[in-house]
């Protein structure tokens, strides 16, 4: 049956192929003669025929926009509403779905995403970060009628099954940290030295960010951590001589904490944590959980010959009970030779 004029045409193809019929409509003229376009080809006449009325009700969603078109489509508008640290971790994910930059938008079916997303080794947290990712772009796509449907929504993660891989920043990594601590980059400089910090001194991310200035002596070169996340009460770390002087440089005395914000206040650990990654990325340095610190000073004390009682001391564990008043001062000088034991 012929369709009526304007509205575009299905005919077969000769010879043996499997997609023989073909969908097409009149998108102009030029010099008088009709200007075609090729929906596409499909194995039945009933399937391009369904096609064809499918592009008449909606041409945008047949535009053969690919997805990275749609996506730098989104990024025009997307990029000027965020700050410059959620742009980063956002262009980061966009890097692990460029693979389907080639693939039509419309033609991204929830078995090809699903099965990318099960092909990842990434922990439930990162997968749901891309997902979400992926999620705005495809509700822009549906928003400006490239898509019928946002498929992102019915993929699966599976179960949030917290499994946590404890890496230990190699020496490399650590030298790394050291070389920029002079960045220009006010996130690289910060979290640079305060990620040294918390590897050689062990500190727990909240006892680090609760750390006030009046707790640590400069005289002595100790740290007092008074709101420990144990029972044992105060525990005194000696500052080893490697990060003494990141101390030194970046205290400020007028703040109350020793890690503050812009305002001058309390750290957000949230911004720590996005912080922290960006750092990581921008360096090239392999990815890192902030407690992969405290492992690796136990690793290092350990790998230095520290013995077992003043590693137990300066981590601050639960089986090891003490008090302020038992630290005497031999006490903290076997402590400090344990941290200046450190490379």
């Amino acid at each position: 049956m012929k369709n009526e004029n304007g509205s575009g045409s299905v005919y077969k193809l000769s010879g043996k192929r499997r997609k023989c019929w073909v969908a097409r409509v009149t998108v102009g003229f030029v010099d008088g003669k009709q200007k075609r376009k090729i929906i596409g080809t499909y194995e039945t006449r009933k399937e391009a025929q369904t096609e064809l009325l499918g592009y008449l009700n909606n041409p945008t969603l047949y535009s053969g926009k690919t997805f990275k078109d749609v996506k730098d489509l989104w990024y025009q508008g997307y990029c000027k509403s965020v700050t410059k640290i959620t742009l980063i971790n956002t262009n980061n994910q966009l890097k692990k779905l460029e693979v389907f930059n080639d693939v039509k938008i419309k033609d991204l079916k929830l078995y090809t995403l699903q099965k990318f997303f099960d092909s990842l080794n990434s922990a439930y947290g990162s997968k749901l970060v891309l997902k979400s990712t992926l999620n705005l772009i495809f509700e822009f796509a549906l928003k400006n009628e490239f898509i019928e449907t946002n498929r992102v929504k019915f993929i699966d993660l599976g179960k949030n099954e917290k499994v946590v891989e404890r890496k230990i920043f190699t020496a490399d990594e650590i030298k790394i940290l050291f070389d920029n601590l002079g960045s220009n980059n006010r996130y690289i400089k910060k979290m640079t030295y305060a990620t040294l910090i918390l590897i050689y001194t062990g500190l727990r991310i909240s006892e680090f960010m609760n750390l006030k200035t009046k707790d640590i002596d400069l005289e002595r070169n100790v740290l007092s951590i008074v709101e420990s996340k144990t029972s044992a009460g105060v525990r005194k770390i000696p500052i080893s001589e490697k990060v003494i002087h990141l101390f030194r440089d970046n205290i400020d005395y007028s703040k109350e904490y020793f890690l503050f914000n812009k305002q001058g206040g309390h750290y957000n650990y949230a911004n720590f944590f996005q912080q922290f990654k960006t750092m990581l990325n921008l360096l090239n340095v392999e990815e890192h959980t902030i407690h992969d610190t405290r492992h690796t000073f136990a690793t290092l004390l350990n790998n230095a010959n520290a013995n077992s009682t003043s590693i137990i001391k300066l981590i601050g564990h639960t089986d090891f009970k003490t008090t302020e008043e038992i630290y005497t001062h031999k006490d903290i000088e076997e402590l400090r030779k344990a941290v200046n034991l450190l490379n």
